[in-house]
């Protein structure tokens, strides 16, 4: 095997290991002993609440476009055409803040469903084990 096909080889092994909540949804949450879960469970919600915050940003960036077509209008009313294109430039930019936002929630979080799913699964082993005792 070639040093740089060893590389990507073991890249690849480290990025699988870095979400061991993609773990957690393959392999099924009886597999971790409860320590490891409760780490786990505070891992969820950390990301958990960065995406809430990250997807209330992006949505709203993109509610604000409509606003830059409107200051656009009033600034051509008003005589101010340069300040005018300024917000023009701001609505599509609002797009592209918004989309990539998305692709980066997407690449970053798995999407809210991956979290719901991880999260509820977290949650029910717990409660389980709770109840074993």
């Amino acid at each position: 095997m070639r040093p740089d096909e060893l590389d990507h080889l073991l890249k690849n092994l480290e990025q699988g290991a870095a979400d061991e909540l993609s773990e957690l949804e393959s392999l099924g949450a009886a597999f971790y002993p409860t320590g490891q879960l409760l780490r786990l469970r505070g891992q969820w919600e950390i990301k958990h609440t960065l995406f809430r915050k990250f997807q209330r940003f992006f949505v709203g960036a993109v509610a604000t476009s409509p606003i830059w077509l409107l200051l656009w209008g009033l600034c051509l009313k008003a005589g101010l055409p340069r300040l005018g294109f300024i917000f023009l430039a701001l609505f599509p930019f609002s797009f592209l803040l918004f989309f990539f936002g998305l692709y980066f929630m997407n690449t970053f979080f798995k999407g809210q469903g991956h979290l719901d799913r991880v999260g509820e699964m977290i949650s029910q082993e717990l409660q389980r084990r709770q109840e074993k005792k």
